[in-house]
């Protein structure tokens, strides 16, 4: 009773869960977003945001009503580690293992995606060897290769902004060690056909591992079922292949940094065993499993969020087709599209409080948006329209 009536008082008084959920509005008061006015009633809005955030792919919906009722039922218990518990890792893990099916042992958790990911680039390459990567792409791999001083050898993608599959086979040699892909890519959005991709993995993992970065998978129209698209049939098939995922995107929990890896056991294990040393400081803190835990029971929110961004991508679209501005059709939260001048572009975005990325090395006059809010993109599209940056 007493644990119960604490819950009650906290839930009732506090304005910030500094463990992950960042501040809280409670209590009905009215957050609104300066310089543009992009003012929320909701009790759990975010604190007034300096700027507009379309630059790294949050899913401004969320955190899920299944995550956050999960942080304040354990909040009381941030005291503790996330082992030994109704939500701890091993819950976790067999929660993701159930809804892919396979077994816990196919999963690592980390710190989003991006700490399993480093891992995964140091077990491959420690000694050197070589990776294939597509170009432009999320290059977490690449870029920390390059610190170990491992060649890596970037495959352009081809003329419809899609993965050149084809040339990046071709690339792989007895020195590569890794091969990356990203399905669907970031940043161009685009998806290569599942059944190519299904055949290169099959392919090439048979001469080297093949990671891939399914990051934005739960946003893909392109098939009925997402999962259709997903390569979790190569692990089924004990296939080399490892599969990196997050709750960073569609669950809209960036915030509490947890995501995983899936692949084989015996590569699992020696993951966990080199790099988490078994302690469980070295992975998502209580209030974030227990996030993810209620993240993956909530399951109208992936729905919804999925149909905000049909729409929101629909009124994209439109509005640059007004403006005759090439764009490439997406199958993630975010749209590619061509602007002459990126760098004017960008800052002139940047001194409306906009914050959107882009100007890669081999596409410099490309940008890349994140859907927002409506009422966050009515103001980008004023900007894009009214500003003189061409």
């Amino acid at each position: 009773m007493a644990a119960d009536i604490s819950r009650r008082h906290w839930l009732k008084n506090a304005t910030v869960l500094s463990t992950g959920l960042g501040s809280l509005a409670l209590g009905g008061k009215t957050f609104a977003h300066s310089e543009n006015s992009l003012a929320s009633t909701d009790p759990l809005s975010e604190p007034a945001e300096q700027y507009i955030r379309l630059f790294y792919n949050e899913n401004p919906y969320g955190p899920p009503a299944g995550a956050l009722a999960k942080v304040m039922e354990v909040a009381n218990r941030g005291n503790r580690y996330a082992t030994f518990a109704t939500y701890d890792f091993d819950v976790l893990r067999a929660k993701i293992a159930a809804e892919e099916g396979l077994t816990k042992d196919h999963v690592l958790l980390g710190h989003g995606s991006f700490q399993p990911i480093i891992w995964l680039a140091q077990h491959f390459l420690q000694k050197g060897g070589e990776i294939i990567v597509p170009s432009p792409t999320f290059d977490i791999v690449g870029m920390y290769a390059r610190k170990l001083n491992a060649k890596t050898r970037a495959i352009e993608v081809n003329e419809k902004m899609e993965m050149n599959l084809v040339e990046m086979e071709k690339a792989v040699t007895d020195q590569t060690t890794l091969v990356c892909v990203c399905h669907p890519n970031n940043p161009t959005g685009t998806l290569v056909d599942p059944s190519q991709m299904n055949d290169f993995c099959e392919t090439v993992s048979k001469k080297a591992p093949v990671l891939v970065d399914e990051a934005y998978i739960q946003y893909t129209d392109a098939v009925p079922n997402w999962r259709d698209a997903s390569m979790v049939k190569q692990i089924k098939a004990g296939n080399n292949v490892i599969i990196s995922r997050t709750f960073s995107k569609i669950y809209a929990m960036a915030g509490f940094r947890v995501g995983y890896l899936l692949g084989q056991p015996d590569l699992i294990k020696s993951l966990t065993d080199r790099f988490t040393l078994g302690f469980p400081g070295n992975m998502p803190n209580t209030l974030s499993v227990a996030a993810a835990i209620g993240a993956l029971e909530d399951t109208t929110f992936v729905d919804q969020s999925k149909q905000k961004n049909a729409a929101a991508k629909a009124i994209f679209y439109q509005q640059l087709e007004k403006l005759d501005l090439p764009y490439i059709p997406t199958q993630a939260n975010f749209l590619y599209f061509k602007v002459p001048n990126f760098p004017v572009f960008k800052q002139l975005m940047n001194d409306k409080k906009i914050l959107l990325a882009g100007g890669w090395p081999s596409k410099p006059d490309w940008a890349r948006v994140t859907f927002g809010k409506p009422e966050e993109m009515r103001v980008f599209y004023e900007v894009l329209k009214a500003e003189k940056w061409r």
